[in-house]
C-alpha cells in the first residue's frame, strides 16, 4: 500500500496480530489502516509475507505511533 499521507508503523503476523496492534493504537485515539494479501487471509498464512499485515497511521501520528509500540514492546519484554 503506498500513500502520501500514510505511514507504515508495523508488520504484523497474521490478521490476530494485527488486530490487536490496530485495537491498541486505536486507544490512543489513532486513525489505523490495514493492509494485507487476500490469499494471507483465505488460507491463514501467518509465517510467509502473504500472511503478513501492514498497519498504517497518518503521517503526523506516526512518531506518537512509534513511540507506543516501542512501550509496548518494552513492558511485554519484561512480563
Amino acid at each position: 500500500m503506498k500513500s502520501d499521507k500514510l505511514t507504515l508503523v508495523w508488520k504484523a503476523s497474521g490478521y490476530l496480530d494485527a488486530q490487536m496492534i490496530k485495537s491498541f493504537l486505536e486507544s490512543y485515539g489513532m486513525q489505523v489502516f490495514t493492509f494485507e494479501e487476500s490469499i494471507g487471509s483465505a488460507y491463514g498464512l501467518t509465517t510467509t509475507p502473504l500472511g503478513e499485515v501492514e498497519i498504517y497511521v497518518p503521517n503526523e501520528k506516526a512518531e506518537d505511533a512509534k513511540k507506543y509500540l516501542e512501550e509496548y514492546i518494552n513492558n511485554a519484554q519484561e512480563d
